[in-house]
């Protein structure tokens, strides 16, 4: 009769891995034993769970709906045997985190720290992106990350912050082009912006205080899915880009960067932070502990 339980895990451990053989040394076991328990698992089902290669495993359709509902009963798992022990037991395993790349060059290293301090014996696995990811898809544990990177549906969505956005430039690039004194003024202006799939919007929308809005659609000379090399290129005098206040903040008193037209705000420029988890009943422990964590260094 099958052991479902030790099955599932197998099985989970391989579509993770890609390979029944790294599966096996993470579980401890021979590749047969493995092997073996998902040959059972797909008996059971009645499905095929991989295509196998001679160099390659891949999750079936079938297969990765699949994966999807163990790891979520796994975890549930792992929430009740939590529960039932006691609150001094240690969390261990992995958390699998992904964060918005260049939010967490500089503000989120004290966070991860933190928790490691607290709870030494779980591997914090940190993926950096500046795209639109599926947290479930991913594998991921929890995310960190602008509400229009979000792909996956049925999440638990709380914001962390709201970074407020500001137009800025290099000193010697406005000794050359010119300060602008108005939004219209850009339009004579090297633009630096997030690529089209990266940002949700493709202009700027500027107020003055008295209630008037005024829009500038640009057409960027200089685009790249990463805030810190739009930074960099700003440093580099190539244009003005639309960046975190707390990001430049250093450079704008140092004077190597000008905040440019701000007698405006920019109303549709502001970068929200989030975290983002799997909505379900059960939260393992480790997950809980950095969602409570992160949660309380945000505030």
């Amino acid at each position: 009769m099958i052991n479902l339980f030790q099955a599932m895990q197998a099985f989970v451990k391989v579509a993770d891995a890609g390979s029944f053989a790294q599966a096996a040394a993470h579980l401890g076991v021979s590749t047969s034993v493995v092997t073996r328990h998902v040959s059972s698992l797909e008996q059971h089902l009645g499905i095929r769970l991989f295509q196998r290669t001679t160099r390659k495993v891949v999750l079936t359709e079938a297969g990765a709906q699949y994966a999807s509902g163990c790891r979520v009963l796994l975890a549930e798992l792992e929430e009740v045997e939590s529960r039932a022990t006691t609150t001094s037991k240690e969390v261990a395993g992995d958390l699998r985190i992904v964060a918005l790349g260049s939010f967490s060059l500089f503000r989120l290293t004290p966070l991860f720290a933190d928790y490691q301090a607290r709870f030494p014996h779980v591997n914090l696995h940190v993926t950096l992106t500046e795209k639109r990811v599926d947290l479930l898809e991913g594998g991921f544990d929890v995310g960190i990350v602008t509400e229009h990177m979000i792909r996956s549906e049925s999440l638990v969505v709380r914001r962390l912050l709201n970074s407020h956005a500001v137009p800025v430039a290099a000193a010697a690039y406005l000794a050359k082009a010119g300060h602008p004194a108005a939004p219209a003024d850009l339009a004579r202006h090297r633009v630096i912006a997030a690529p089209p799939d990266a940002s949700p919007h493709n202009n700027w929308i500027f107020s003055n205080g008295d209630g008037s809005e005024e829009s500038f659609a640009f057409d960027a000379s200089f685009t790249v899915n990463s805030m810190i090399m739009q930074k960099q290129a700003t440093l580099g005098a190539m244009g003005i880009a639309l960046l975190p206040l707390e990001m430049v903040a250093d450079e704008l008193r140092a004077g190597t960067l000008v905040r440019v037209l701000d007698d405006y705000a920019v109303l549709n420029g502001d970068v929200a932070v989030s975290l983002v988890y799997p909505s379900r009943e059960f939260v393992p422990r480790k997950v809980r502990e950095f969602i409570d964590l992160a949660v309380g260094y945000f505030k």
